[in-house]
């Protein structure tokens, strides 16, 4: 990875809808190489996706959390019922197995306590695998932009 390949990975970071003379300008490259090299970092798996930021709370999903999870027991078949769970429940935007006293963490965004509530309660609690959840409500998000620093 070299100066020109940051730049592109930047300037997609920051936005990747610009159109291939705009971002062929940022980087410093001609169209066809810049184009070529973004092709190659998708290739080998730097660049996962493309997506748009949406605008949580203007699409009324008010309340965002974290959820500490807790297993009932270490086991593959606990571990891989759980992220089946995670897979398939909407309203959880991340989720990372983590060290310390709670198996998982849970980055979830829904419209309101209620719908925690149920995501809580009806949902993780519910479920087979799960022992203890902890939730914390964000009270208000400082830093939302998650840009790699190259």
């Amino acid at each position: 990875m070299d100066e020109f390949d940051r730049k592109i990975l930047d300037s997609l970071q920051k936005n990747s809808a610009a159109s291939r003379t705009q971002f062929a300008e940022e980087v410093g490259l001609s169209e066809s190489q810049a184009v070529r090299r973004r092709q190659a970092l998708e290739q080998t798996g730097v660049i996962r996706r493309y997506r748009a930021d949406l605008d949580a709370k203007a699409l009324g999903f008010a309340v965002t959390a974290f959820v500490h999870v807790k297993l009932k027991g270490h086991s593959d078949g606990n571990a891989r019922r759980f992220r089946d769970l995670v897979r398939l429940t909407p309203g959880i935007l991340e989720a990372h197995a983590v060290t310390g006293d709670f198996d998982y963490l849970l980055k979830v965004c829904v419209a309101d306590l209620d719908a925690l509530r149920d995501l809580v309660n009806g949902v993780l609690l519910m479920h087979q695998t799960v022992d203890r959840v902890r939730s914390e409500i964000a009270l208000e998000i400082l830093r939302d932009d998650q840009l790699l620093v190259l």
